[in-house]
């Protein structure tokens, strides 16, 4: 099988950077799976930026591009799983969640809010990532379990927006963002404590996965947001409490804020059935946590599950243990990380041509000018869907890079 890739194109000659040359795609279908770019104010063409200085209108936009993409991709709204929402400032969430609210309303998805640093271009405001998987049958969609709505709650309780805490698609398990929030969204625990937040979230995580028949075990890959660097040590011990024998894959990310100034921790986890329980799911180079060396949490560098790829964050850091390549040179950075990737993917069983989704992490802006073009030529034919993001920082002050990568075999 051969993923279906829609709307392949090349940001030369576009409005976001027109003298990139960097091939993508709009949506990637691979299986049951379908993975979107992330979805702004820009149009499908890529020549045109719709709302400037408006983030409700660019959320307009950026929704119904989602709608056009899924349609296209044989989907509909309502396979949409989960959501990730990027703002540049946290009072733009509340201009642009009543607009995601009113296209998705009733398909209840799990979601993430994060306030970062800046995204593709000073203009951007907002961008969305969607992800969303074709239900085997269609009669009966997806498992949503512990259906809520934002309305009276704890985070915004003005917002009528309807979202689930697990959805189970198929044999994939996504996770709404856990922080301190109770799961009936009324309270909060930990204020002032992100090691007790980060229990909190995990002890969430556990029970969810239990609502939709999965355990810990089942956990793939895990992705942290914090808003202060000095929180990590704490809050990784607690993580291994939980994953000391489950080895996910993992990258952490420093965002500006969370959905509210308390919130100083959240998690994104993402699991999937296995074939055969006894076995779970294959997990390679198991190593270390980068940077926390005396801490007993090993994490693997690839899960593989099924036929889905996870591969942890990628940095300039090489795979031989020896340090970072290309510090303070965010090129070489990401040279060592794509070469990283390829040796992963083929360690796993797959290859480059499998890669259906990036994500690119930047601590500086300017950095982007350098980095894409390294990008494009690893990733050349490939066309993948992707999604740009700078943040305060990486696990690390010495990391300008990461990538995140998902992959399917084709």
């Amino acid at each position: 099988m051969v993923h279906k890739r829609i709307r392949v194109g090349n940001t030369k000659g576009g409005y976001l950077a027109p003298d990139l040359d960097y091939g993508s795609s709009q949506a990637v279908v691979a299986g049951d799976q379908v993975f979107l770019v992330g979805c702004t104010g820009l149009t499908l063409d890529g020549k045109t930026f719709v709302g400037e200085g408006d983030p409700a209108v660019q959320a307009e936009t950026a929704m119904q591009n989602v709608k056009t993409l899924l349609e296209e991709a044989g989907a509909r709204m309502e396979d949409i799983c989960m959501i990730t929402n990027y703002t540049t400032e946290h009072s733009h969430r509340a201009q642009v969640y009543p607009v995601i609210a009113r296209h998705l309303e009733g398909v209840n998805p799990v979601s993430t809010g994060l306030v970062v640093k800046s995204l593709a271009s000073p203009y951007i405001d907002f961008e969305i990532d969607v992800w969303a998987v074709i239900p085997k049958n269609r009669a009966r969609g997806h498992e949503r379990h512990r259906l809520l709505n934002a309305k009276g709650g704890y985070l915004m309780p003005d917002l009528n927006f309807g979202n689930s805490k697990i959805v189970r698609a198929n044999d994939h398990l996504f996770l709404q963002g856990q922080t301190g929030m109770t799961l009936d969204g009324k309270g909060f625990i930990g204020e002032g404590d992100p090691a007790k937040q980060a229990q909190a979230a995990m002890e969430n995580v556990r029970e969810l996965l239990a609502d939709a028949g999965a355990t810990i075990a089942d956990v793939c890959k895990i992705t942290t947001y914090i808003t202060d660097p000095s929180y990590r040590e704490g809050i990784y011990r607690v993580l291994a409490e939980f994953f000391r024998d489950v080895h996910p894959v993992s990258t952490g990310t420093v965002v500006k804020a969370l959905a509210r100034p308390e919130l100083d921790f959240e998690i994104d986890v993402f699991a999937m059935m296995p074939d055969d329980k006894s076995k779970g799911h294959n997990r390679f180079r198991l190593g270390d946590s980068n940077y926390l060396p005396d801490l007993d949490y090993r994490l693997s560098k690839v899960v593989r599950a099924g036929n889905f790829i996870f591969l942890q964050g990628q940095t300039g850091l090489a795979l031989d243990g020896s340090g970072l390549v290309g510090r303070d040179d965010p090129a070489v950075q990401a040279d060592e990380a794509m070469k990283n990737v390829r040796t992963l993917l083929e360690e796993s069983g797959s290859r480059m041509e499998d890669i259906c989704k990036v994500t690119v992490y930047v601590t500086d802006m300017a950095d982007r000018a350098a980095i894409y073009p390294v990008l494009g030529r690893h990733l050349r034919d490939v066309n993948p869907t992707s999604t740009g993001i700078v943040l305060e920082a990486l696990a690390n002050p010495e990391l300008d890079f990461e990538i995140d990568v998902f992959a399917a075999l084709g």
